[in-house]
């Protein structure tokens, strides 16, 4: 039958989606503040590999768990673009700091010039992925 839904309309708890979405990005900055403490603190690569299969993996059973949050709903394509920004600050920040790392000794200065520079670069990457990523988020020209 023509214009019938396959599946019934799910109603849209609005509190719930912001509280998931929060909940994700909070949990993942988290995992990567405490992975740039790690090579703050040059702890052992082991403990520096866990935290970095932990953040994959959670990652992982995020996406794979919320699919339908992520896929069809606004909130989930803006946290999806947000994680990706996130990774993307992540592998910048991590670059920049093992060079500053061989040149020189890490000071509590420069530990705070890193995080400042993780979360603008962070803000940078949504700016510039979310026009892509995001259903409906293009600019339109006022006339």
């Amino acid at each position: 039958m023509p214009g019938t839904r396959r599946q019934p309309y799910e109603k849209v708890n609005s509190q719930r989606e912001v509280y998931l979405q929060v909940s994700i990005f909070l949990w993942t900055l988290f995992l990567m503040i405490i992975l740039l403490a790690a090579f703050f603190f040059q702890i052992p690569v082991a403990a520096s590999a866990v935290i970095t299969a932990v953040l994959l993996f959670s990652t992982l059973v995020l996406r794979i768990k919320f699919k339908e949050f992520y896929k069809f709903r606004d909130r989930g394509q803006r946290t999806w673009c947000a994680t990706c920004a996130l990774y993307a600050s992540l592998c910048l920040t991590g670059g920049c700091i093992y060079v500053y790392n061989q040149s020189a000794e890490m000071t509590w200065d420069y530990a705070l010039v890193f995080l400042f520079g993780f979360l603008f670069f962070t803000y940078m990457a949504y700016r510039s992925l979310s026009p892509t990523m995001v259903v409906g988020n293009k600019r339109m020209r006022i006339r």
